[in-house]
């Protein structure tokens, strides 16, 4: 496991998640009002340092970094989170192992990933090795610390990803099937802070 603050998280108001006027429904949302990094694991190929603070969780480090929610695994359905720093950052569903999963990668305008800025992208980890199955670049105006909001759902063979309610990849595929864990991911060598998550939501 990553780093865990002994001293406790900051603590921001307790209320309900909206973002750009719409209400979330979920009774599955971790706002990381408090410290809950007990209730996770992770599975990496280079462990990050998770932290949670002033109600974010924070990830510094880390090589293909994955934090599961304890307890929660399923085939289909969608989990998102609110984003406001994504050097190679993402969410991931049907996590087997460590090297078996889906995962959306979101990347801003700021990324030391010159090539991937702007873009979202889907992979496919089988075996441990990747494989790209939808891309698309052009998300608009994601300046770091600016809140997007992404989503990632999987229905059988369809895989989905939402940036802000848009779709950006609609894509099939059929190499991870039956349920699995789900989570944040993060990909970074960096020691200061470039991936930063507001909140995450679950079924």
């Amino acid at each position: 496991m990553g780093r865990v603050p002994t001293d406790g998280a900051a603590m921001k108001p307790i209320q309900v998640m909206r973002y750009r006027g719409v209400t979330a429904v979920s009774s599955h949302t971790d706002d990381f009002n408090v410290n809950t990094l007990s209730q996770y694991t992770q599975y990496a190929d280079v462990s990050a340092n998770w932290s949670i603070a002033n109600g974010y969780l924070l990830a510094t480090t880390g090589v293909q970094s994955v934090l599961t929610r304890n307890g929660v695994s399923f085939a289909d359905g969608q989990i998102s989170a609110i984003i406001t720093k994504a050097s190679d950052t993402g969410l991931v569903l049907r996590l087997k192992d460590n090297s078996n999963y889906y995962v959306a990668v979101i990347v801003d305008g700021s990324s030391d990933v010159v090539s991937a800025r702007n873009s979202v992208i889907v992979y496919k980890r089988v075996g441990g090795n990747y494989t790209t199955v939808g891309q698309r670049a052009g998300i608009s105006s994601f300046v770091r610390g600016t809140p997007k909001n992404l989503s990632f759902s999987a229905v059988g063979n369809a895989l989905t990803v939402k940036v802000d309610g848009v779709t950006y990849i609609s894509a099939t595929d059929s190499s991870i099937t039956g349920a699995g864990l789900c989570g944040t991911r993060v990909n970074s060598e960096a020691t200061t802070n470039e991936h930063s998550f507001d909140s995450l939501t679950w079924p």
